[in-house]
């Protein structure tokens, strides 16, 4: 096979993965970061996605805009900085969508407007549906910079949206470094609520390590709990739960992560999930621990896992997130698991929940170091 040498010096193979689509509003993103007038935080902005979008080259995706989106974008005073933007990255207009019948095109995109999408949006996603469907592909992906209400709405639509973020060049740490300073405990208080998800990423900023030490997820746990902590008998069994519900929790979070949840669809579907079966012999021997505080504490931990998982799947490249997917699905594929052809089961519990079983060999080897005693 032969390489192709782009004129910024990118050397890519043929494309050999699936393509992604690229909306409007990245494009836009890199262009004000490339202006003389740029903020410091445009312009790095702009080279992260730049550098993100030619990652993908080298990996072997096609990346593409679809018509509606090259219309955009290229209207106006921005015209020829657009097209030579389109041409360094090497991103081209998907001219294989025209394959489907236009009637069913406009369908699509009726169906968008009629389900809260915007004209464009609306067309957007209908366009790049239709190129994934010439190319055989179930739920192409289209990278946005659109989130929460849009993105689902995008997604129940026949793509797979995802909110495109750059992962920040991470610096290598000297062996030598301070300690880092103490992560303030979590805020007491509901254990899915904006003081929760704001306790988990100052955690998740830290480090695994720091983000599940004891002190940290502390004010989680019920006082009950904390009281009984100190008897031998009751020790071993709530280890046992911790130990448990943070590598089920974790991993959800991570599949979550990889199959581009939305924190709100995190907080509404993935929490609370503990059930009287999920902690069927994890009482103490001598009965210290009730059944209601087992399932206090074990949906505590289990909860707080979940977001760390989320943090960190979501920082990672899309590589990485697709590999994980085609990981698991292989996996559920073996076992018999079908979801039908809905791409909205996708972003239901009961996905999500099977995804984290079959990636959990893989989540705890990540997560087990953080949480040796």
């Amino acid at each position: 096979m032969r390489p192709t040498v782009y004129a910024n010096g990118v050397v890519a193979m043929a494309p050999l993965k699936p393509p992604v689509w690229l909306d409007t509003n990245i494009l836009i993103d890199i262009q004000n970061g490339q202006r003389a007038a740029a903020s410091a935080a445009e312009k790095a902005l702009s080279r992260r996605f730049e550098n993100e979008i030619l990652n993908l080259a080298r990996d072997g995706h096609e990346v593409l805009i679809s018509p509606r989106v090259k219309f955009e974008f290229l209207k106006g005073a921005r015209a020829q900085s657009g097209e030579k933007l389109l041409t360094d990255l090497r991103i081209v207009e998907d001219k294989m969508m025209t394959q489907v019948p236009r009637a069913q095109v406009w369908k699509w995109g009726n169906e968008g407007l009629n389900h809260g999408l915007s004209a464009f949006d609306s067309d957007v996603v209908a366009q790049v549906r239709a190129g994934g469907v010439a190319r055989g592909i179930k739920n192409p992906v289209l990278l946005t910079r659109d989130s929460g209400g849009t993105l689902i709405a995008m997604r129940r639509r026949g793509v797979q949206a995802l909110d495109f973020r750059a992962p920040e060049v991470r610096l290598k740490v000297p062996r030598n470094t301070p300690t880092p300073p103490e992560v303030p405990p979590p805020p007491a208080g509901s254990v899915a609520g904006e003081g929760f998800w704001s306790a988990a990423k100052a955690g998740f900023k830290a480090g695994l390590k720091e983000a599940f030490k004891a002190e940290n997820i502390a004010a989680m746990i019920p006082d009950l709990v904390l009281m009984v902590a100190d008897k031998v008998a009751a020790r071993e069994a709530l280890k046992n739960i911790q130990v448990k519900f943070i590598k089920e929790g974790f991993a959800k979070g991570v599949a979550a992560g990889v199959m581009g949840w939305s924190e709100e669809e995190v907080a509404s579907n993935l929490m609370n999930r503990i059930t009287a079966f999920r902690v069927q012999g994890l009482e103490d021997p001598a009965g210290i621990l009730t059944r209601a505080t087992i399932l206090q504490v074990a949906e505590a931990y289990e909860n707080y896992a979940v977001v760390i998982g989320f943090q960190f799947s979501s920082a990672k490249d899309l590589k990485w997130k697709r590999e994980m997917v085609a990981k698991g699905s292989k996996i559920l594929h073996q076992y018999g698991y079908y979801f039908g052809t809905d791409p909205q089961a996708l972003f239901e519990y009961e996905f999500i929940d099977k995804l984290a079983w079959t990636l959990q060999p893989t989540t705890n080897a990540i997560v087990e170091p953080a949480i040796r005693h």
